[in-house]
């Protein structure tokens, strides 16, 4: 390199650094973090944990805002449509997956309009049964289910929950059958199982846990890869016997599409160094919730993708899509 080209290189580079310098780095005012559910909800909690914790590490605040109603779709559908800039955020549930195909004329796409940020983490169920019913394990539930097909009825918390998308993937695994019976909340369901209404339902560890230890329901298997922590002699549905059946809750944060890059390597960031923090896992833990540790954008992305392709074959053999 001769001498008038390194002095060329090098006045290039006194111009660029100083600019460099004085970048603002985001963000530099409050970000706004939209959750598509009422205040007070397990949703609402864990977002509120999290965007405590991440206005500490982003030194501006993480705004929590309660946008409820059409299952979701009215909030996802405010982000997808404000401006990329990173100032408005999602935090949302497994309903952007399951609304995919349960939502025929969804306002949004909901993989190619939005930036995934990270996972939060997941919450696993448990198929309950009420003792009256004499199934002592899954073996026994689904024999019940295949000795009289459509007698025996499932309660959820309504059409297209997970809690109602997890009985329908049992049957199906199983090759039996059982009648949905929804209704408007999972205390609801709960109620209409412990009076003995119905047969079984699928049943969050946060509600059910201590309803399971003291025995007025019984726990045939927990819907995870693994057993839960707060019920650890209640086996998985693999090690019951039905391979495959897992199904959760989840948690994510997501961009409108266009998202700087870096913001959402920021945000991401910030998150992943939220969710290694021992007192934050213990709040979330306190929650039953399984806090992800190691999630990045791309491999939220291919997780949300996988969850559509997952339910949309059970939710269109329900026929509970809606236009």
């Amino acid at each position: 390199m001769n001498a008038f080209h390194l002095f060329r290189v090098m006045l290039a580079l006194a111009v660029a650094l100083p600019a460099a310098a004085q970048e603002p780095q985001y963000p530099q005012r409050a970000v706004r973090l939209i959750i598509p559910y009422t205040a007070g909800g397990a949703t609402d909690v864990l977002a509120r944990i999290v965007a405590e914790s991440l206005t500490s590490r982003l030194g501006q605040p993480m705004v929590p805002e309660n946008r409820p109603g059409g299952g979701a779709v009215l909030a996802t559908a405010q982000v997808a449509r404000v401006a990329p800039d990173g100032y408005t955020l999602l935090f949302t549930t497994a309903a952007h997956s399951i609304n995919a195909t349960l939502q025929k004329n969804l306002p949004f796409d909901p993989i190619n309009d939005f930036e995934f940020v990270g996972k939060v983490g997941q919450l696993t169920f448990a198929i309950i049964v009420n003792p009256a019913l004499g199934a002592a394990d899954l073996g026994s539930l689904v024999n019940l289910m295949r000795a009289s097909p459509g007698k025996l009825q499932f309660s959820s918390a309504g059409i297209g929950s997970p809690m109602h998308l997890g009985g329908e993937l049992l049957k199906h695994l199983t090759r039996t059958d059982a009648m949905h019976i929804p209704t408007k909340g999972e205390t609801v369901a709960l109620t209409d199982l412990l009076g003995g209404r119905v047969a079984f339902m699928l049943c969050s560890i946060t509600t059910c846990a201590s309803r399971i230890r003291d025995g007025s329901v019984k726990a045939v298997a927990v819907t995870s890869a693994s057993r839960s922590p707060q019920v650890p002699n209640v086996p998985t549905a693999a090690e019951a016997g039905v391979p495959g059946l897992e199904t959760y809750t989840w948690f994510i944060i997501a961009a409108p599409k266009g998202t700087p890059n870096d913001v959402v390597t920021r945000v991401s960031a910030a998150l992943n160094d939220v969710l290694q923090d021992a007192k934050v896992r213990s709040r979330i833990a306190a929650m039953s919730i399984e806090a992800d540790r190691s999630s990045t954008p791309e491999r939220t992305r291919a997780y949300v993708q996988s969850e559509i392709e997952k339910w949309r074959p059970i939710i269109l053999a329900t026929k509970a899509a809606t236009n």
